[in-house]
């Protein structure tokens, strides 16, 4: 129970519904085996082995991000993309529709150049105001995992006193407007 109670809440709501995709799927198979056609049975087994895929996808978002909130560290970073897209736009990278604002960013830690890129979602917002791509910004990452960061563009670094400065904000804890609260 104490593991459930750490999930994010929308990783809560995917998991229920997910669960119950999983359910009907199942359920359907074993209750009409013998009478269902191909493409039904098909179709079934799409949706459970789909339904355990995306919560797997889902339940390890969501411990990559509590795994860096225990164990991260800060660096700085350079935005290489940043979309907001409108209700029909796409982003021609992904060769999909973009129903949410995405950035890519790129950073260095222990002279490796590290690239990354998500999509908003329930974890971290993106801003709808695109930030200036001149300036660098606020990276955190987990420290024995570095690829697993995002970039905080509410935490711009104007001057090398800048990284000292959210160093020391951060030392006491992670800020409450960086991750989304449950």
């Amino acid at each position: 129970m104490h593991y459930i109670s750490e999930l994010q809440d929308g990783t809560k709501v995917k998991l229920v519904m997910l669960l119950i995709v999983l359910c009907f799927s199942s359920y359907y198979i074993f209750k009409n085996y013998k009478t269902a056609n191909s493409q039904l049975k098909i179709l079934s087994f799409i949706g459970i082995v789909g339904s355990v895929w995306l919560m797997y996808i889902e339940i390890n978002k969501n411990n990559n991000v509590n795994l860096l909130k225990q164990n991260f560290e800060l660096t700085t970073g350079k935005i290489e993309k940043y979309i907001v897209p409108n209700i029909k736009g796409a982003i021609p990278s992904l060769g999909k529709a973009a129903d949410h604002n995405y950035i890519k960013y790129s950073y260095e830690v222990n002279n490796n150049k590290l690239t990354n890129s998500y999509e908003e979602n329930y974890f971290i917002k993106i801003p709808n105001v695109k930030p200036n791509l001149d300036l660098s910004y606020l990276v955190i990452y987990q420290k024995n995992n570095p690829s697993n960061s995002f970039i905080l563009v509410n935490y711009p670094i104007n001057n090398e006193d800048d990284l000292a400065n959210y160093r020391k904000i951060f030392s006491q804890g992670i800020p409450g407007n960086i991750f989304e609260q449950e």
